[in-house]
């Protein structure tokens, strides 16, 4: 996937930082919604991992989250999930609800990827204004299978879970970081407070953020202002 430079962010300034103060205390700057649970969470797998949307790929267990989690929109940079740890459990598996077990093992990944809405509506297509995906939960992890996670965190025959998620110290990841990939990459998360503190920070605006934004210019009114 080509990935563009971060020289071509779209710097919203203190406007995206006052909508997200308006849309609630889980809001973030953009109109991300990012959260350090613990809560619930959705789980798939994925391969081709080399090329994450951080900028940074990484031996140990890794995943995509969500966009709106993510903190940034497809092809300007990294986000604020960038270098985060959470611990993941899946508990259920959406597509056999009789299915109670056994599940795989509890494990700890490092986020460095981004799952976008646009073509993973199913388990990505949470927005600010309808903030859980197609199976109800509102934040959900791909975990990648090239790093080994996907193979002792889903029991054979299931490739999609439903659990719960906590943000921790990622003292708590087993992995090496790789290089930089490019100009802008970034896993400052790994070394920041849990959120809602900022480590790499967010980029451009959710999509509920960029409409608002819109309408705005369209009305007269100044980014980020209601009438």
């Amino acid at each position: 996937m080509t990935r563009v430079l971060q020289a071509s962010v779209v710097v919203l300034g203190g406007s995206a930082a006052a909508l997200g103060a308006a849309l609630g205390p889980r809001a973030a700057a953009g109109g991300y919604i990012q959260s350090a649970g613990p809560g619930n969470a959705s789980f798939t797998m994925y391969t081709g991992c080399a090329q994450p949307a951080c900028g940074i790929a990484a031996s140990g267990y890794t995943a995509a989250i969500s966009q709106l989690a993510f903190g940034s929109t497809p092809g300007i940079g990294p986000g604020d999930a960038c270098g985060r740890c959470f611990a993941l459990t899946g508990s259920a598996d959406p597509y056999s609800p009789a299915y109670t077990g056994p599940f795989g093992k509890s494990i700890v990944v490092k986020v460095t990827d981004m799952c976008p809405v646009a073509g993973n509506q199913e388990w990505c297509g949470q927005t600010a204004t309808s903030q859980t995906n197609q199976h109800n939960m509102p934040v959900h992890f791909d975990i990648c299978e090239d790093t080994g996670g996907s193979g002792v965190f889903f029991p054979s025959g299931h490739g999609a879970l439903t659990g719960s998620f906590t943000e921790v110290s990622c003292s708590q990841w087993s992995g090496t970081d790789g290089s930089p990939l490019w100009n802008g990459a970034c896993i400052s998360g790994e070394n920041a407070p849990l959120w809602p503190s900022t480590g790499c920070g967010n980029q451009g605006a959710s999509a509920y953020a960029a409409q608002v934004l819109d309408t705005n210019k369209g009305s007269g009114l100044a980014p980020g202002a209601s009438g």
